[in-house]
């Protein structure tokens, strides 16, 4: 047996290594320093059995948490994935299929001998949030994120809520809270999650969006609090990193965060929505928020037409329920609907929480002046005072 001790001691060398862009030999620690030692103590592997000793494989998923050799490492998986595994080993291999953007491979190797959990994940990240919630539903643990994940997509705030009260602190707990926060139009609190999950990635070494996209989401999440700088900071590392590492999902869900960073870029949009498909809950997002930049620049036709896509595509109440009310508000809209310089500054101060009369110091403005021009960007938007405008999307200049 491993002296907790010693591991402890490693795993701290190893983050000095990782923080210092020595990887090499923070890798060669954690595989070679204790041997016979389970690689899920020092490596980044939530919800794994535990086991697995085929070396190849573990450096396999060294490779995707360092977000590198995508193409190597997916090879070493399938290998191994020809023969028969421990559950550790099998665990890895079918994980990194998973973060390298081969979901449908690795759904046929978890239906062919995978255990709830493992096919919990696979589903969140497949885009079929119900089938995840039949199968992660009771258990413990990492389950529980996936869970609230899930149940996010379907819009079931309240029993994701219940669930994460009692949860320990831990990067998959931390950025479901945030999704769940950012769906709730709860951005500031998304956000300091999003922050805090990252922090503990990089402990661990992991700075690949395959594995969580942190960076993406926090991006969205200031943007939706008006702070567009730091939104195209998180937004075009997590670019960068994504075409890296290559996996189409976490270069959809960069573009898109950097779309929104830039001030509302609708070709990085429709770039993102060409990546990212049509159905899962990622291109909903993606499509939505181009459907809202569209109509607040008066370009109602194109709204118009990812409005009806994005209706037929909707998977859940909640969903549908979003894609009526933007179908609702362009039957408003009379195509005159571009905001001025003026109202959207406004807006944006609206939508990050100021008061009229904090708005109106800020601007040099009268109080009956900013009321005026809020009055006029609700009506342009099509939203029903404050609560409508935090959850529509405010284009920058």
């Amino acid at each position: 047996m491993t002296n907790p001790g010693l591991l402890d001691g490693i795993r701290r060398r190893r983050q000095e290594l990782v923080r210092g862009g020595r990887w090499n030999e923070a890798d060669e620690l954690a595989g070679d320093a204790v041997p016979g030692c389970d690689p899920a103590a020092l490596a980044y592997l939530p919800g794994s059995p535990g086991g697995g000793a085929d070396p190849a494989v573990f450096r396999a998923v060294q490779a995707v948490h360092r977000g590198t050799g995508r193409a190597e490492a997916v090879r070493v998986a399938r290998s191994a994935l020809e023969t028969v595994l421990d559950p550790g080993t099998f665990w890895q291999a079918v994980t990194v299929l998973l973060h390298a953007g081969e979901v449908a491979e690795a759904h046929r190797h978890w239906f062919a001998g995978g255990d709830d959990l493992l096919g919990g994940r696979i589903m969140v990240l497949r885009g079929d949030p119900r089938a995840a919630v039949r199968l992660l539903t009771g258990g413990r643990g990492v389950a529980v994120a996936w869970l609230v994940l899930a149940l996010t997509e379907l819009g079931e705030f309240d029993r994701a809520s219940a669930l994460l009260a009692d949860q320990p602190d831990g990067a998959e707990v931390c950025f479901a809270r945030g999704r769940l926060a950012l769906a709730q139009g709860r951005s500031a609190a998304a956000l300091d999650e999003f922050l805090d999950c990252g922090r503990r990635l990089a402990a661990w070494g992991v700075v690949n969006p395959a594995v969580l996209p942190w960076r993406s989401s926090a991006a969205l999440a200031a943007a939706d609090l008006g702070d567009l700088v730091l939104a195209r900071v998180l937004a075009e590392k997590d670019l960068v990193a994504a075409r890296r590492w290559g996996a189409r999902r976490g270069i959809g869900l960069a573009l898109h965060a950097a779309a929104l960073a830039r001030g509302g870029d609708d070709l990085l949009l429709e770039e993102a929505l060409t990546v990212l498909g049509e159905t899962t809950a990622d291109a909903l997002r993606a499509r939505h928020d181009l459907a809202q930049l569209l109509l607040a620049r008066g370009e109602v036709d194109r709204a118009r037409k990812h409005s009806r896509r994005l209706r037929e595509a909707a998977f859940s109440p909640q969903w549908i329920e979003v894609a009526d009310a933007l179908a609702a508000r362009l039957l408003r809209n009379d195509g005159e609907s571009a905001l001025s310089g003026q109202e959207r500054r406004i807006a944006l101060l609206a939508r990050a929480g100021r008061s009229n009369r904090e708005i109106a110091g800020e601007l040099g403005l009268t109080l009956r002046t900013v009321e005026f021009h809020l009055t006029a960007v609700y009506r342009k938007m099509g939203v029903a005072g404050r609560p409508g405008l935090r959850r529509a999307f405010v284009p920058t200049a």
